[in-house]
């Protein structure tokens, strides 16, 4: 099954203590349907609290498939093997993951800063 931007998937990830969490799938579709083994991806978390940390978007239950509302992490951005994405859950909005996308720009930005101190 092709990979698309905008994609969730449980993944079974060893730092999480081999809990299967769901990530959304934020690389470029020119990636993701290339032969490179990896893709890019944001965790997700279903702690609410976190919708406040700048750049994070809040998912409505149902979106996706998704069974809870969830808060897509753009800081918690990880390099995942193709290979290691567990089922597809569904596949956000154009709308929504473009919301996600701007996030990570946001969190891009914010990093760069003035470094001339």
């Amino acid at each position: 099954m092709p990979i698309f931007r905008g994609d969730v998937y449980w993944v079974l990830h060893d730092a999480l203590g081999g809990v299967p969490h769901p990530y959304v799938i934020v690389q470029d579709d020119v990636f993701n349907h290339s032969r490179i083994e990896t893709v890019v991806a944001c965790a997700l978390t279903t702690n609410l609290h976190r919708v406040s940390l700048p750049g994070n978007v809040l998912l409505d239950a149902d979106e996706a498939n998704l069974p809870r509302q969830s808060v897509v992490e753009v800081a918690k951005v990880t390099a995942l093997r193709k290979v290691d994405l567990g089922a597809h859950i569904g596949r956000l909005s154009a709308q929504r993951t473009g919301q996600i996308l701007a996030g990570l720009r946001f969190v891009q930005s914010t990093y760069q800063g003035d470094d001339t101190a």
